[in-house]
């Protein structure tokens, strides 16, 4: 099976169309209701306390995930697209319709699949400290802070047979189970007839969503529809896969501008053969003296951080690759052998031992669990009168089963239903992840002015790999006994060589503990190079900034004490490769965009929004600091 993309819940009342992805020719739109609720920020790496809580998977926004398989015989490669649906509000309301070029196979996928991806290829930044020359001594040492602004703390996932002709002048070519969903796939050449029949079939249209339909049926494609069976709970909602013939993955977005919230988070995983780049879309390389080292970067992140910045200062349309490399990280990490046994749950007598079994197999954060658990050991009526939570009630299940008369309950049942829903997803996940070599994650932030064309997305032949982890080092400068190490100056020095002050010197008995003072840094650009990528080499350098922020560097360091020439700067490397793959190049555009093509590949509507950091998001990065200040004080101590 293959790619994935989270797919959001539209605005409120009606069905309208959100993002699909697919291949060249492609394809469209989404229908939802209500909003999606996933964490804020971008991918929370920690667990959430309670036991049966889902992992958070990435923030409100689109998620792709591509397979590009190649045709040993020269054809059209074959695109998996998976299409992660999150969603919440009344099931009744819920309808998914995406128009396709082509006839594709329907599955169902496993949202595991995103938040191991989006772990691995998460960017990490980390600074590593070191103290020059010979210091006081020095009572304690505390942590900095930033000002000037622009630099802030933060917080661093079926096919079927054909049904034949449907009445009313639509054909429908499937229709049946798929996973959770009553699916079908219909086409039509009378956009009247086609809207009836998604009407008489339940699926509400609002009249946005139906001039979208009008438009693909005038480019005969073919509709694929989902709705959730009778019975079930949007706790059943599974990622949905689609395969097909395709030239090119495209993560469509021209219509999501129709509801699209600002600086809605798009992020692409791409498995394949070799690097993968934007086609229509710049590369970005972040300037990485914009990073605020002290606390994890921080800035980088969210939809205001220095990816969305540095997308708006290339014209809106770009990604970041944030990793590129090989695909063996994530070898056994959606599904590694021994890992479930379901001969063990299957052994197991009551439903206690069941859930004990299935909590230490590391089942309880996958989003279906919950729902399978209420279908297959349902609560007692006593207990739900209580007001007792599902994951209260699961996760102390032997309480509760010690006191209570249960419901029949079918734990045979219960273990085919995670075979199927779980188990098999993700095989089939960590089978199409081992049969692709190369693994590439692409990030931007779009605001609805930005979507003007659809995002292609091509191999590249001879690009360098793009590492996640980026470096840094602060030094603490304390000259021959000049200075206590809490009061030395500081400056920070980035892989590429480039060096900068971050806090003046004061000779004072006590310390007093001086706040980085950056303004300076804080107005540099975001984007240090953007290029449009081609087949072969770099690609055109169409923005340039590396000497403009070497000026804002030099103006910075300027602005420090007279006095503290007395520690010269080291010299810079001479160019080489930039952080992000590739090199700067001495042309280029200064500036310029590209003029935008027209093509696109299908539409996108859907609502963008994001909610706020979790706690263990923010616990997360209060950790990161706290960890950077033990690592500081060590080395003063050294010292």
């Amino acid at each position: 099976m293959g790619p994935s993309l989270e797919i959001k819940t539209s605005r409120a009342g009606k069905v309208a169309l959100v993002a699909a992805l697919l291949g060249s020719t492609a394809l469209g739109a989404l229908a939802f209701q209500s909003d999606a609720r996933a964490c804020g920020g971008l991918f929370c790496n920690a667990p959430p306390p309670d036991p049966f809580a889902p992992l958070p998977v990435a923030q409100n926004g689109e998620n792709v995930v591509f397979a590009i398989t190649k045709d040993p015989a020269g054809g059209a490669p074959t695109i998996d697209a998976h299409i992660q649906i999150l969603y919440t509000g009344d099931v009744a309301k819920f309808s998914w319709v995406v128009p396709v070029e082509a006839m594709p196979t329907l599955s169902t996928g496993t949202d595991k699949l995103f938040s191991t991806l989006a772990l691995l290829t998460q960017p990490r930044f980390s600074a590593s400290y070191e103290t020059s020359g010979t210091c006081l001594p020095d009572p304690q040492m505390n942590f900095p802070t930033a000002t000037g602004g622009g630099f802030v703390t933060g917080t661093a996932g079926a096919s079927g047979g054909t049904a034949g002709a449907g009445g009313g002048g639509v054909d429908v070519s499937f229709q049946g189970a798929v996973g959770p969903y009553e699916a079908a796939v219909i086409k039509s050449d009378d956009p009247v007839a086609l809207k009836m029949w998604l009407a008489d079939n339940g699926y509400t249209v609002s009249d946005q969503a139906g001039m979208l339909i009008d438009t693909y049926v005038r480019e005969n494609k073919f509709f694929v529809a989902l709705k959730l069976m009778n019975g079930l709970s949007v706790k059943s909602i599974q990622p949905i896969v689609l395969t097909f013939r395709g030239t090119e993955p495209c993560v469509p977005l021209r219509l999501t501008a129709i509801a699209a919230n600002p600086d809605m988070p798009v992020l692409v995983w791409a498995l394949s053969d070799k690097r993968v780049v934007p086609r229509g879309f710049y590369e970005l390389q972040i300037d990485e003296a914009r990073i605020d080292w002290w606390s994890n970067g921080g800035a980088y992140f969210g939809p205001k951080g220095l990816v969305s910045q540095a997308a708006d200062e290339a014209g809106g349309n770009a990604f970041v690759a944030e990793y590129a490399g090989t695909s063996a990280i994530a070898r056994a990490q959606v599904y590694a052998n021994g890992t479930i046994d379901l001969a063990k749950l299957a052994a197991s007598m009551t439903p206690p031992v069941y859930v004990q079994q299935l909590l230490a197999m590391g089942l309880g954060n996958d989003p279906l669990t919950l729902g399978l658990l209420e279908q297959f050991i349902p609560m007692p009526a006593a207990v739900k009168a209580m007001g007792i939570t599902d994951s209260q009630f699961y996760g102390n299940l032997a309480v509760y089963w010690g006191q209570f008369v249960f419901p029949t309950f079918d734990l045979a049942g219960l273990t085919d239903a995670i075979s199927t829903k779980i188990v098999k997803p993700r095989i089939d996940a960590q089978t199409m992840i081992d049969g692709h070599p190369y693994l590439t994650r692409l990030n931007t932030f779009l605001s609805p002015v930005e979507m003007t064309q659809d995002a292609f997305f091509f191999e590249s032949q001879d690009l360098p790999d793009v590492s996640n982890v980026h470096t840094a080092t602060i030094e603490t400068v304390c000259g021959n006994k000049a200075y206590m190490a809490c009061n030395a100056p500081q400056r920070l020095r980035l892989a590429d060589g480039r060096t900068m002050w971050l806090r003046a010197g004061t000779t004072g008995t006590s310390c007093n503990y001086g706040q980085y003072n950056v303004p300076g840094l804080t107005q540099l650009p975001a984007a240090q190079v953007a290029w449009q990528r081609d087949t072969t080499g770099d690609g055109m350098v169409v923005v340039d900034n590396a000497a403009k922020i070497q000026a804002g560097i030099d103006a910075s360091n300027k602005t420090f004490p007279t006095e503290m020439s007395q520690f010269p700067m080291p010299v810079a490397g001479a160019g080489g490769a930039g952080i992000f793959g590739g090199t700067a190049g001495a042309g280029g555009a200064g500036g310029g965009v590209h003029e935008k093509g027209s093509g696109g590949c299908g539409c996108s509507l859907g609502d963008g929004s994001s909610s706020g950091p979790t706690l263990a998001c923010a616990l997360l990065g209060a950790l990161g600091v706290v960890l950077s200040l033990r690592r500081r004080r060590r080395a003063c101590r050294r010292d």
